[in-house]
């Protein structure tokens, strides 16, 4: 009893400290889910163009972007054309905060779209999610929000443990006209069968968030580009060579003088990996450094690669994606329904009483 008591307050602590920032991380993650669908319903016509004979080579893309941009950004290739109508998608990272993604007709080279990672609806809402729209600091602070999450998912867990089987077998009522238990009931319910997935969410974007303030960590003074003496088109056909079947969509050259180039894509891997599993650098020379070949990829390495997919659920079909994005929304709803508990118990009930 005293254990259960001390769980359920630290339970109720954790809920009313991150409640405010649970509920953004829902209604922004949520939205987060159809990325893709905005994203191509906002920049239809920057995503196709209409098919000629040939592209240009990789090398005068990226040199014609280069001088379309101020400064000396790092840049490279988000998208190589898989198909005779699609545009090349390049971005340039300045700093960590600012990012320039630009789309391009391969064939003319011109620039169809140009936008900052927080110019365009997605991508000003992926900022929030992650930062705030503060930086380091807001990084941190989701970080925290994400622990809280996974403590208040182990906690719950605990307090609630004799009506997760009434509520898996339907035998807890919502009962909604009764607002005693309303909030109560909806609070257990909805965190029982949310119970898996607030898990998993909790943890990926824990994961996640590292990453992202490693990236503020190691560029205080922002991304540079530099010089690379290698011709990116023969490279592409000598990293194609390297794994059998190896289809390249994505192009990331050094980031340091002697470092190889990245060519990304995938060897026909299982979609829930997403186009960029499989990789081989190449050096300036036409030397093959290393190849990853995903279909042969460590336990270790498929964890990674699986972590932003689960947290997302870009990994699936239309349906997935609307069942993740109800989902998304049960941190929100269960930080509403726990503070309306608390409120009721802390004034109301107290009030009555008095």
């Amino acid at each position: 009893m005293q254990w259960t008591k001390q769980f359920f307050r630290l339970h109720r602590i954790l809920g009313l400290v991150a409640g405010s920032i649970l509920l953004l991380m829902s209604i922004t993650g949520s939205l987060l889910v159809f990325s893709d669908e905005i994203e191509y319903a906002s920049y239809r016509q920057a995503y196709h163009v209409t098919p000629r004979s040939n592209h240009l080579p990789l090398q005068q893309l990226l040199e014609n972007t280069r001088h379309a941009l101020p400064g000396n950004p790092y840049l490279f290739f988000v998208k190589i054309p898989q198909a005779p109508d699609e545009s090349a998608i390049l971005r340039a990272d300045y700093t960590a905060d600012h990012k320039v993604y630009v789309f391009l007709n391969p064939y003319t080279g011109q620039i169809l779209q140009q936008y900052a990672n927080t110019d365009h609806l997605t991508g000003y809402v992926l900022y929030l999610h992650f930062t705030l729209l503060s930086g380091k600091t807001g990084a941190i602070i989701v970080l925290i929000t994400g622990i809280a999450l996974f403590l208040s998912v182990f906690t719950g867990i605990f307090v609630y443990r004799h009506a997760i089987w009434k509520v898996l077998t339907f035998r807890l009522k919502l009962e909604w006209n009764n607002r005693t238990r309303r909030w109560r009931n909806l609070h257990r319910i909805l965190g029982v069968w949310a119970l898996l997935f607030n898990a998993i969410i909790s943890f990926t974007g824990f994961l996640m968030e590292q990453k992202v303030l490693d990236a503020r960590k190691n560029t205080i003074n922002g991304y540079t580009g530099i010089a690379f003496n290698g011709n990116y088109d023969q490279l592409l056909i000598v990293a194609q060579s390297a794994i059998p079947g190896f289809q390249v969509t994505g192009v990331r050259p050094p980031k340091k003088a002697g470092d190889p180039a990245r060519f990304l894509g995938h060897a026909h891997e299982s979609a829930f990996f997403g186009e960029y599993a499989s990789s081989v650098f190449v050096t300036a020379d036409g030397h093959i450094q290393k190849t990853v070949n995903f279909s042969k990829a460590s336990a270790g390495d498929r964890f990674n690669a699986s972590i932003a997919p689960l947290h997302f659920g870009n990994y699936g079909g239309i349906l997935l994606k609307i069942i993740y994005s109800f989902l998304a929304l049960t941190p929100g709803i269960l930080s509403i329904s726990g503070f309306l508990i608390w409120y009721r118990r802390k004034f109301i009930i107290k009030t009555h009483r008095i």
